[in-house]
């Protein structure tokens, strides 16, 4: 693997790191410039359609890229995704890998909760990994694409390594989280070993997981570190009073936003909340996302008798999400170390929610410590700990000189080092670098 460069955000060894089924494809419309580069984008999320409540960051990226680039999409096909169209400049295929269709449920949602839900799930992942890397050695020859960029490490830098030794072209691969922290072990670790000494350049999203790079390969491995951006034309301070704090009680609101995953950590945010409770009878959890726990998460409630003070609201759209994070008091992440020894890698909704003006508090996990600075940018607490998780919220609620530092702190921690121009700016340099 090729060494990075020194600079913002890298890492050699000795130094800190510092954060700074087949479908037949369409031909993409491409630039008549031929100075531009043109970059294949591999993800396992990515939105399914217009206004999708799938995670945007992947597209968020991309999009933001074709200024500099010609940049194509291959994502997996879903019921109801078009099988080839142009967002926002970007051109995107969707593969299938299994029939019939219907039964495509390996990608959204999530990859390892998806597995580790459905068992059988597992005998899709060799026709996922063929229908991926025949269809992007498709678009590679026929659109002759100068770099490509694998987003997660297993199942597209397998598919990124594979490629790249076939055709020649480099292939940078971003490492989100579960790909390294969860799906562990034995061929698995062996696959990762094999893609990472087979890529150009490895960022990471945060230095934690950048670190657990290292402790996968066992030695120091050149990972440039550089976050997912956050989109603050869309995520910025309220300009006026919330329409929807209206419909949510006169009492103060706190707001998670997420995947009702394991590794999330909501049921400990719902043990938290009698206490809460206890100090602000009239507060409201509101619980935005979906996913695998949210019966065993709403039975939970029932049993706790505060079904009164939480809100299921179900996924929400990008579009959506500012205005809960305006009408709230408090966002609270209580990730956790997930069994299997998954957690959050970054936690772009915390970003999200300083964008916003929105105090944070969070789990001392994974990543989380690169963007939530204990006391300046948002308050830390240990995971899985519902009584010091209560003690932190009720702190917060009750003191508004700390909600407004930790306000200030916050967007400026965002307009410093997060947005998504920043971002792309770093991704534009990395990509070029590696094109040439």
């Amino acid at each position: 693997m090729e060494a990075t460069t020194k600079g913002q955000g890298s890492r050699v060894k000795g130094q800190e790191r510092r954060e700074t089924g087949l479908t037949p494809l369409a031909p993409s419309p491409l630039s008549l410039d031929p100075s531009r580069k043109r970059v294949l984008v591999l993800a396992s999320t990515f939105p399914r359609w217009a206004n999708d409540t799938e995670p945007p960051f992947v597209y968020n990226l991309c999009r933001s890229l074709v200024d500099d680039f010609d940049v194509t999409v291959l994502a997996p096909q879903a019921p109801g995704s078009k099988p080839v169209e142009t967002m926002d400049g970007v051109t995107v295929h969707r593969f299938g890998y299994f029939w019939p269709a219907g039964l495509q449920k390996l990608a959204y949602g999530g990859m390892l909760p998806n597995l580790k839900r459905n068992r059988w799930l597992w005998a899709q992942v060799p026709f996922f990994l063929l229908a991926e890397f025949l269809a992007a050695r498709s678009i590679v020859g026929r659109e002759d694409i100068d770099v490509i960029h694998a987003h997660w490490l297993v199942p597209q830098g397998v598919v990124g390594a594979l490629l790249s030794k076939v055709t020649g072209k480099p292939v940078v691969v971003t490492a989100h989280g579960a790909d390294v922290y969860g799906a562990s072990g034995g061929i698995k670790d062996r696959l990762k070993r094999w893609a990472l000494r087979r890529t150009a350049r490895v960022t990471a999203v945060s230095q934690d997981l950048a670190s657990a790079i290292d402790r996968l390969m066992g030695e120091d491995t050149p990972v440039e570190v550089i976050s997912m951006g956050v989109d603050t034309e869309r995520f910025r301070p309220a300009t006026g009073p919330s329409e929807l704090r209206r419909n949510l009680g006169d009492g103060p609101v706190i707001l998670f936003v997420g995947r009702l995953a394991e590794k999330k950590g909501v049921r400990y945010l719902l043990e938290a909340m009698p206490a809460v409770l206890t100090e602000a009878p009239d507060a409201m959890l509101v619980i935005v996302g979906d996913g695998p726990l949210r019966a065993e998460l709403e039975a939970q409630a029932r049993a706790l008798s505060i079904t009164h003070n939480v809100r299921f609201e179900g996924a929400k759209r990008p579009d959506e999400l500012p205005a809960y994070y305006h009408a709230a008091d408090v966002f609270a992440g209580p990730s956790i170390v997930a069994e299997g020894g998954d957690t959050e890698s970054f936690g772009l909704v915390f970003a999200e929610a300083m964008a916003c003006g929105c105090p944070v508090i969070a789990s001392n996990v994974g990543g989380v410590g690169d963007i939530v600075k204990d006391g300046e940018t948002g308050l830390l607490v240990a995971q899985k700990d519902p009584e010091a998780l209560a003690v932190g919220i009720c702190r917060v609620l009750a003191d508004e000189t700390l909600r407004a530092r930790l306000r200030r702190g916050g967007l400026a921690h965002i307009q410093t080092s997060y947005t998504q121009t920043a971002i792309a700016a770093r991704y534009t340099q990395l990509l070029e670098g590696v094109a040439a």
